[in-house]
């Protein structure tokens, strides 16, 4: 029999680890919101002075990226005749997003104008790369930086949280 994936599941190890946090977040809630909000706020506004306000244009890039990101962690190895892999189509992008199609259109057209991404020979959108990172990764480079430091001390404000206080009806 093979092995399961930790993550298989509903009943896999990280899933029972998600429901156990989010009791204490639930339990706790008032710190865990005030810590998720100063992150949240924090961020889109970074991002959003980053966009000059356009936070849909942001969520475009996002979903391009995201599939480029899924891409590098299949086990299926890149295959450099097919450019549609790690492509999303415009219409796909409106339903994961829920931005009308033609907002979307507009978007795709806006980021390929900064050079951030590209238009495959069968229509879909995908991330410009330059020496294998994406072009809007290297010019969004200060942005990452906070992001990342912003969202190290999220996590750790957040494991403080869950370290000190055990769901309710787990205590001794």
């Amino acid at each position: 029999m093979p092995a399961r994936s930790p993550i298989e599941g509903p009943t896999g190890p990280l899933e029972a680890r998600a429901l156990e946090v989010g009791e204490i977040f639930a339990a706790r809630y008032r710190e865990y919101q005030y810590r998720f909000v100063e992150f949240f706020t924090e961020h889109l506004s970074d991002v959003s002075r980053s966009f000059g306000g356009d936070l849909q244009a942001m969520l475009v890039l996002a979903v391009v990226g995201q599939v480029r990101i899924a891409t590098l962690t299949q086990p299926v190895p890149d295959d450099p005749e097919n450019e549609e892999r790690g492509a999303i189509s415009a219409s796909r992008l409106a339903d994961v997003t829920g931005i009308p199609r033609e907002t979307v259109r507009r978007k795709l057209a806006l980021l390929e104008k900064r050079g951030w991404i590209e238009r495959t020979s069968g229509k879909a959108w995908r991330l410009v790369l330059r020496d294998e990172t994406a072009v809007a990764r290297q010019d969004l480079s200060d942005v990452d930086q906070r992001a990342i430091h912003r969202i190290a001390r999220l996590f750790a404000g957040l494991e403080a949280l869950v370290a000190s206080g055990e769901p309710p009806g787990k205590r001794p």
